[in-house]
């Protein structure tokens, strides 16, 4: 089997990369040859994943390369693609948002395209979108079901919406096997600080270490939002590829809501320091958020029979832990 990961030298694909190495018992992983993609490989070390890194190669690519991208699925011939590439930042995107529409919805064409022209229906796609194209869709206390109305609020969330219908699209039409994720947030060691949990969790490691002063700058922490572990994460995405139906969307969540206020009095529960002060940063603040956001988990667990692994606790702790060795 030959798998390309886009996005490989990522917080997710990282995590995919290991998950699949170690196979946890996917056999046909076992002797699966891994072919990475990535336009940045700055914190990207082969020899850190120590299971199996023989097979694993790695390319420097523009995804937005038409030329590029054909030629690496041309020459490689996928029998999965995990299409993780994308400029995931909702705050970046609101600073550069041509620059997030032209990297998440160009480069995911481009894969579409080749995959039509080389592989056809002999290649599985995983493309992971975002819960943050539903937006201000209505939902019930059980949550974001995957057959409520996208309306999108930021231009993250819209770039990731028009992929969405392209792979939508290319699924009916020319019946590639493509499996949509909305993922919703999730976290966990060796995500960037430009993620909330990532945020708190850093400037709490450099509180501890390097004495600064004991305040951590927040945004606005009156916000419900539904955490998933990023290990649970490339679970659920190796399950839909192999356990569940092309041309369905899968929301990828814990199927419970959690308060960014509540999450950080955990995380500050962690600290060795008695007396850490909270102070919003209006910088933090974003022009636009919902106060809700949390997602039905039934069809995934129904169609793939996966099951979260890891709370809560155990991911913010983990995280904490993370930065702590780098602080």
């Amino acid at each position: 089997m030959k798998i390309l990961i886009t996005g490989i030298a990522g917080f997710v694909g990282k995590h995919l990369l290991r998950h699949l190495l170690s196979c946890d018992g996917i056999s046909q992983y076992d002797s699966a040859e891994i072919l990475g993609v990535d336009l940045n490989f700055k914190n990207f070390e082969v020899a850190s994943f120590t299971a199996g890194k023989d097979r694993l190669r790695i390319i420097k690519a523009d995804l937005k390369d038409e030329e590029k991208v054909d030629n690496i699925i041309k020459d490689f011939k996928p029998d999965q693609i995990f299409h993780l590439a994308a400029q995931s930042s909702v705050d970046f995107s609101w600073e550069n948002p041509r620059e997030t529409f032209e990297m998440n919805v160009f480069s995911g064409i481009n894969i579409l395209e080749s995959v039509k022209n080389h592989c056809g229906d002999r290649c599985k796609i995983l493309v992971a979108c975002t819960a943050e194209e539903y937006g201000e869709s209505d939902y019930d206390e059980k949550g974001i079901k995957e057959d409520q109305k996208i309306y999108p609020l930021n231009p993250y969330a819209i770039s990731k919406a028009a992929l969405d219908f392209f792979c939508t699209t290319y699924q009916r039409v020319f019946k590639l096997p493509v499996f949509i994720t909305r993922s919703f947030n999730h976290t966990g060691p060796g995500q960037s600080e430009r993620f909330v949990i990532s945020d708190f969790a850093k400037q709490i490691a450099e509180i501890e270490k390097m004495g600064k002063d004991p305040i951590v700058f927040v945004g606005n922490l009156n916000v419900y939002r539904d955490f998933l572990d990023v290990r649970d994460v490339v679970r659920a995405y190796t399950s839909i590829l192999n356990k569940g139906k092309f041309g369905e969307v899968y929301n990828v969540c814990s199927g419970k809501k959690n308060k960014i206020s509540d999450l950080l009095e955990i995380l500050i529960s962690y600290s060795v320091m008695p007396d850490i002060e909270i102070r919003q940063d209006k910088n933090k603040l974003r022009p636009i958020d919902r106060e809700t956001i949390f997602g039905n988990n039934a069809k995934l667990i129904a169609h793939t029979g996966w099951k979260p692994e890891y709370n809560i606790r155990q991911s913010l702790l983990d995280t904490l832990n993370w930065w702590r060795e780098r602080s």
